[in-house]
């Protein structure tokens, strides 16, 4: 029997082995908060019955998220406090635990495939790795659309898969997109926290002067030369708990507030009956809380004069029992998110 973490995403250290009890920490690198996320892999354990022991709050409503090919993704449903138990069936020698379910790039490059994205290198990541951005439509409004500033958030991962499909197959006219689907790529390939990385993560990097990472750099370099008219970013939130259990924007702009209402309410007209579920009544109001100015993606596009819309959309890693996250939930969110986005462009035009 193997457990490892060796595989893209893979963040996990094994503390004790006790016959069938298997005790696990997860791995924070190099942030500077104690953080939740996790993933692993285990091999060879058919037939076999393991109890598998976390830390204190790393498990969700509904146990660990399972796959056997790190595509799709299914809640285990099984939770006790901060174990969970499994019985390997005899054919199943490969399967995946992890905090949530996790999107791994291969998705996206399947994605980009069947939608007949243009995708290139954006720039090379701290790590010598080729990162992937695409551009999509032509047009004078300048639409950036980013996820994975933070490197475990993989729900804003789905949310933009579904943005993705909509806007291609329903293109607006007069509009030209510019999209980074994982900003810190080292961090979603390695596994990493990517939540307050030390000396600060991607998404407070946006500062005036140089960048410390080349993939904001870059985004920085093309939002100079094209502008910037709507700024997208896709993320999650905290583990669970509260607001944490919900989709919600992060208002970020008190000058432009009613912009951003206004997309809410069309948000909310627009949210399907599949689809994970929104209310603007859980949007973060701007001053409140940790939602403060700081130089993230959001609150920089926001000043720039050109610029309409631009905040954070955060999706729940786990969601409530009457608005459970699933991958395709996610991806119709996306959509929805979509939709609303064309029709705001159409009410102001």
């Amino acid at each position: 029997m193997n457990i490892h973490e060796k595989f893209i995403g893979g963040n996990i250290k094994i503390t004790k082995i006790c016959g069938s009890d298997i005790y696990l920490e997860n791995q924070i690198r190099d942030s500077s908060e104690d953080w939740f996320y996790w993933a692993f892999c285990i091999e060879g354990a058919e037939g076999k019955k393991l109890n598998f022991h976390m830390q204190s709050n790393r498990l969700g409503y509904w146990g660990p998220a399972v796959s056997y090919d790190l595509i799709n993704w299914h809640w285990l449903d099984n939770v006790k406090e901060d174990s969970f138990r499994y019985e390997f069936n005899e054919r199943e020698n490969k399967v995946y635990f992890a905090h949530h379910m996790l999107y791994h790039p291969k998705r996206f490059n399947k994605i980009a495939e069947i939608l007949s994205l243009d995708v290139f290198e954006l720039c090379k990541s701290r790590k010598g790795r080729s990162v992937p951005a695409c551009i999509i439509g032509r047009g004078s409004k300048s639409v950036i659309l980013t996820a994975r500033h933070h490197a475990c958030e993989s729900t804003g991962s789905f949310v933009l898969e579904g943005v993705l499909k909509e806007l291609v197959l329903n293109p607006i006219d007069d509009v030209k997109i510019f999209c980074v689907p994982f900003v810190d790529y080292d961090g979603v390939v390695d596994g990493d926290q990517g939540k307050a990385r030390k000396p600060h993560d991607h998404n407070r990097d946006y500062m005036p002067d140089k960048s410390i990472y080349p993939e904001i750099s870059a985004i920085k370099e093309y939002v100079n030369k094209f502008g910037c008219n709507y700024g997208f970013d896709f993320h999650s939130p905290w583990h669970k708990g509260g607001e944490n259990d919900n989709v919600f924007i992060v208002r970020n702009n008190v000058e432009k507030l009613n912009k951003t209402e206004k997309f809410a309410n069309i948000l909310e007209k627009h949210i399907s009956k599949t689809s994970m579920k929104y209310s603007s009544k859980n949007d973060h109001a701007p001053m409140t809380g940790w939602n403060q100015p700081s130089p993230n993606f959001g609150f920089t596009m926001m000043q720039r004069l050109e610029c309409e819309i631009a905040h954070s959309f955060e999706t729940a890693y786990f969601g409530t029992e009457n608005n459970k996250i699933s991958d395709e939930k996610m991806v119709e969110l996306g959509k929805c998110y979509a939709r609303a986005f064309k029709e705001y462009i159409k009410e102001i035009s």
